[in-house]
């Protein structure tokens, strides 16, 4: 199955550097949606999602199915979880 990571982010956000680096180290394919320029959108974004912080971290599939991860934190965990189930 494809998947890939989908990160909305801002530039000088400390925790969506961090994510996108983690995302590297671990060779996760992902994409990046910059929201530092258009307020409406990364309002609707976080109200649509229900998640007030950035990043905003989906994990989509190949099937369609968009699974939403969190931030930073959750997707350490999720990595955490992905490796000890294998």
């Amino acid at each position: 199955m494809i998947e890939y990571m989908h990160v909305y982010c801002k530039v000088e956000c400390p925790y969506c550097k961090d994510a996108i680096s983690l995302l590297e180290e671990e060779k996760k394919d992902f994409v990046v949606t910059v929201i530092d320029h258009c307020k409406a959108f990364e309002d609707g974004i976080k109200k649509e999602l229900n998640f007030k912080t950035v990043p905003i971290i989906l994990r989509c599939l190949s099937s369609g199915n968009v699974e939403m991860i969190g931030g930073y934190t959750e997707l350490r965990s999720f990595i955490q979880k992905e490796k000890e189930e294998k």
